[in-house]
């Protein structure tokens, strides 16, 4: 067995702190050094729950999340229990008809060849507590002194090496926000749940349509418009939405981060955008289909209902069918979060105090 603690990978574990997509490497080169088939490294739960592991790991990764195993890991969640402070194997943890009984080892793992592991937890600071874990073939034995010694030696330092590492990234959303502060952009990073990872004075002083609650997740005041936020967070996708407010025009644009499957960030989905255009705007058409994504039609309905007009006037109006204009109207209610008519307008009343076609 080759030295663990030679200097090289030491290297490359403290590098893996400044380029997290060498933590893959650092986990296999220690697996393969220790006789592991393979490894992984986890953090977060439910929702934001995310997995790093070394390429080997991807067909088993893939029947594990399938078969619902992540919600049911008893191994994992004993492991970690007991893992706090030092890596853990297996027979730390159970007795061996312990252990052969588990429904993931005998179920699982076995059949697979697989069944022996060991894992260790880390916690860095405001961060969610980190996983690394590692599985060995069956037919390559049970984990001994050796490996569990050579692996006590590593553990300080990929703790240190991950405390540094989720430092720096939450430092880079702080970064992003601080900058947009800086143009005066009120903005925040959020997680797909909601959870507000980083948010810029700027941002933090809109209160009257934005807040926080528990586990700093953001509300908007508006539910129907907070309902579309969560959506787009949970697909990943962009969204503007306008907030009624009564003194300042505020349009909410949601802005989804590209996703590095090796980032240890806190899983930041999106970045928020406050904007508060005071500009003229001689056609409203490009605004509202950029905003909800209306086609030319759905937003000429639009401006017509915004007007006051009811769907029959504006089938006359624009020379169109009754028909056309209802179907057209319902898709805009439901990409808007409308209810109706008498909603859109209120929702969209805040388009209306731009100078739009030259009005006052």
């Amino acid at each position: 067995m080759n030295n663990t603690s030679s200097a090289d990978i030491l290297d490359d574990i403290y590098e893996a702190a400044l380029f997290p997509d060498r933590w893959a490497k650092v986990i296999a080169v220690i697996g393969q050094r220790l006789d592991f088939w393979g490894g992984a490294l986890t953090w977060g739960k439910g929702e934001e729950e995310a997995w790093l592991f070394t390429p080997n790991f991807q067909e088993l990764m893939q029947a594990f999340m399938e078969g619902g195993w992540n919600h049911r890991n008893d191994r994992l969640t004993r492991a970690i229990r007991e893992g706090q402070f030092s890596f853990v194997h297996d027979f730390d943890v159970f007795t061996h008809d312990e252990w052969a009984g588990l429904p993931i080892v005998r179920d699982f793992l076995m059949p697979r060849g697989l069944g022996y592991g060991v894992a260790t937890q880390v916690a860095p600071p405001n961060h969610p507590e980190m996983t690394v874990l590692f599985e060995r073939k069956l037919d390559s034995g049970v984990i001994g002194p050796e490996t569990m010694a050579a692996l006590g030696q590593l553990r300080p330092h990929i703790a240190r090496s991950l405390t540094l590492a989720t430092g720096l990234q939450r430092q880079k959303a702080d970064a992003m926000t601080l900058g947009l502060n800086a143009i005066g952009a009120p903005a925040a990073v959020l997680q797909a749940s909601g959870r507000v990872l980083s948010a810029n004075t700027l941002f933090q002083t809109i209160q009257k349509c934005i807040s926080t609650r528990a586990r700093d997740r953001i509300v908007i005041s508006d539910e129907r418009v907070n309902r579309l936020l969560y959506k787009a967070l949970a697909g990943h996708s962009v969204g503007s939405f306008p907030l009624p407010t009564e003194d300042r025009t505020c349009i909410l644009h949601v802005i989804p981060l590209r996703k590095d499957a090796l980032d240890l960030s806190p899983n930041g989905s999106a970045i928020v955008l406050i904007s508060q255009p005071t500009d003229t705007v001689a056609d409203a058409t490009p605004l509202l289909k950029s905003l909800y994504d209306l086609t030319k039609g759905e937003a000429r309905v639009a401006l017509e209902i915004m007007k006051g007009l009811s769907l029959p006037s504006v089938a006359k109006q624009l020379k169109i069918s009754h028909e056309t204009v209802r179907s057209n109207a319902k898709s805009i209610y439901a990409k808007t979060g409308s209810t109706g008519q008498t909603d859109l307008v209120r929702r969209l009343s805040v388009l209306t105090r731009y100078t739009i076609g030259g009005e006052a």
